[in-house]
């Protein structure tokens, strides 16, 4: 097998047209190149350069083995450019900005998981409302957003879409836990607990009330998902959230997920974001894949 230095010394002589100036190129003795071209020639059987007055020019077995040398640098260059790829990958720092009611379930299990498959990439979770994670996307303070409903703002793009239904979350003993479904207009005499209406989650409800013509009997309204979680667990008062929001809870049974048949509210989405303009590292790149390959299978 041709050695990797023997080649490149060839593919020096051959472009330089002489030993002397090759070696002048290299910053070598002569001798090793003279070495090298001599066991390339031994090796091969054949003559690969004619020396003559001008220099040294190939004959053409030399013009063969010369079209394999670049050829074998190109695949060579291929190949370190791959592994330089990869090994950037592995590594890294990426910021996320995300809604609050996804750090339950879906983005939680996503940094678990990154963390065992990419040890190399830190991660930066951020917790805000949609039009403030859209915000920090606009003006680089994070690589990625999570947004309920679609990007709020011209300047992003959407990489990715999944469906999150708002349900009506109750305690087991909430005289609506045993409905196999419910709309707005169900909940006629019983009280709630809102998000405040920077939420686009409360944006939507309101919505589906406004076009029901039905008001909601309002007890609380608080700017943390984790708060509405709890007040419907320890009262008799429900709330409006996607699944997501509350799974360990709905997987203890201390609150039950009833789907809403209000089509507003049943065709709610999650939107993955990202400046349009932005240079992304190759970290925030591999990032962005995985949550898009996440949130496909969330779709299915």
């Amino acid at each position: 097998m041709i050695e990797s230095t023997a080649l490149r010394y060839f593919r020096e002589v051959t472009l330089r047209g002489s030993i002397k100036r090759a070696a002048e190129s290299l910053n070598i003795a002569p001798s090793a190149i003279s070495r090298q071209m001599q066991g390339l020639e031994d090796e091969l059987s054949t003559k690969l350069f004619e020396r003559g007055s001008r220099g040294m020019t190939l004959t053409g077995a030399g013009q063969l083995l010369y079209r394999y040398a670049v050829e074998s640098e190109d695949k060579l260059d291929r190949i370190r450019a791959q592994v330089e790829e990869f090994d950037t990958l592995q590594r890294g720092h990426v910021r996320i900005a995300t809604v609050e009611g996804l750090l339950a379930s879906f983005v939680s299990d996503f940094v678990v998981d990154l963390s065992r498959d990419y040890p190399g990439i830190s991660i930066t979770v951020t917790t805000a409302g949609t039009n403030r994670v859209a915000e920090m996307v606009g003006q680089h303070e994070v690589d990625l957003g999570l947004v309920f409903g679609r990007a709020p703002r011209r300047d992003l793009i959407e990489l990715a879409r999944m469906r999150q239904s708002l349900c009506l979350m109750v305690a087991p003993h909430h005289p609506m836990a045993t409905r196999e479904f419910c709309t707005v207009k169900d909940l006629a005499g019983l009280r709630v607990i809102l998000p405040d209406p920077s939420f686009v989650i409360r944006q939507e409800i309101d919505r589906a009330c406004a076009k029901a013509n039905f008001h909601l009997d309002l007890y609380c309204v608080t700017n943390s998902i984790a708060f509405l979680r709890t007040i419907a667990m320890k009262t008799g008062i429900g709330t409006f959230l996607p699944r997501d929001s509350a799974m360990p809870e709905l997987i203890a049974g201390s609150l039950i997920a009833i789907p809403l048949r209000d089509k507003r509210l049943e065709a709610t989405q999650i939107t993955l974001v990202q400046l349009a303009t932005r240079n992304t590292t190759p970290s925030s790149l591999r990032v962005a894949k995985l949550l898009i390959e996440r949130m496909k299978e969330r779709k299915n």
